[in-house]
């Protein structure tokens, strides 16, 4: 008995956990009265077989208590892990949801409106700190990490990147989601900043150039061409213009923007240097009054990579 009772007593000490102690316990108490309650030795053959009968009882029954008390312990759940929380390889809420496969953390977004917290919710469920907030971008940025933080991390790059599921699709479509890797290996607190549609009206908060494909003006060149006709096309795409008179540097290559300028009318002959998305449906060009040598935005010509549409 006195070995039946270390064995109990080790297990339960081992699970660390209230409830199974209880449920240890509690059978501990059972084993002990029916050992005590087994019928006295008789003088004979029966001794042999009585024996044999309290050694089976009492193997059972250990038995029992070790299975009920590791089946109290996993109903428990999170009230054993206590300060391990964060060692599940997945997770889900109804903002996101998370797993670990092979040597990344894959997040797929289910709510792209949702707080931010519902998303850290669910990093932290897996034990990362990462602080996921979704902007309003342009159709071209949309499932890109348009910017990043870190803070005590080793190699805080590394693994992370933004995309949409499957590859290429266009957000808003049937089966198209937004989805977040982080290395498995990463450590320390992070924040992403990742691109989501906007609603409309709503201004963007990270806009691509409205010529790329995907874009308000996509295949159509505005650089270094008259107002008057990147108007044109623009409103033969049912497209509302702004503009942004632009104050080019001496060298040509950069410009600055005044934010305390009035609002000067521009002409038809203005020349346009690029074209970015504002908000749905508006698109803003960057002007000057008259032709310059070379192109402020670039300082020189736009790169073929942002001129093919």
């Amino acid at each position: 008995m006195n070995e039946l009772r270390r064995l109990a007593r080790v297990r339960d000490e081992e699970l660390a956990g209230r409830a199974s102690g209880a449920g240890a316990r509690t059978l501990l108490a059972t084993v002990t009265a029916t050992d005590v309650h087994t019928a006295p030795d008789v003088p004979g053959v029966g001794d042999e077989r009585g024996a044999a009968r309290r050694r089976r009882a009492r193997r059972l029954l250990l038995g029992a208590v070790v299975t009920a008390a590791v089946v109290t312990a996993v109903a428990a759940g999170p009230g054993l892990l206590g300060d391990r929380a964060g060692t599940a390889t997945s997770y889900a809420n109804a903002a996101m949801e998370i797993e670990l496969q092979g040597d990344y953390w894959v997040a797929r977004v289910r709510d792209p409106f949702a707080d931010h917290h519902e998303y850290a919710e669910a990093f932290r469920a897996v034990g990362l700190d990462i602080d996921l907030q979704l902007l309003p971008v342009s159709p071209s940025r949309v499932g890109e990490i348009v910017r990043m933080g870190f803070s005590g991390a080793t190699g805080p790059s590394k693994g992370i990147g933004g995309d949409r599921e499957p590859a290429g699709c266009t957000f808003g479509q049937e089966d198209c989601s937004l989805k977040v890797t982080v290395g498995r290996d990463f450590t320390g607190k992070g924040i992403l900043y990742l691109g989501r549609m906007a609603r409309p009206g709503e201004r963007y908060q990270s806009a691509g150039t409205a010529t790329r494909k995907g874009e308000m003006l996509a295949g159509f060149r505005v650089d270094e061409r008259p107002v008057g006709e990147v108007v044109a096309e623009a409103r033969r795409r049912g497209l509302e213009v702004v503009f942004q008179i632009i104050e080019p540097q001496k060298s040509g290559r950069g410009y600055s923007v005044d934010p305390d300028a009035r609002p000067r009318a521009v002409g038809d002959g203005w020349i346009v240097w690029e074209a970015e998305a504002d908000r749905p449906g508006v698109v803003r060009l960057l002007v000057t009054k008259e032709r310059l040598p070379r192109n402020p935005v670039y300082g020189g010509p736009k790169p073929p990579v942002l001129t093919s549409g």
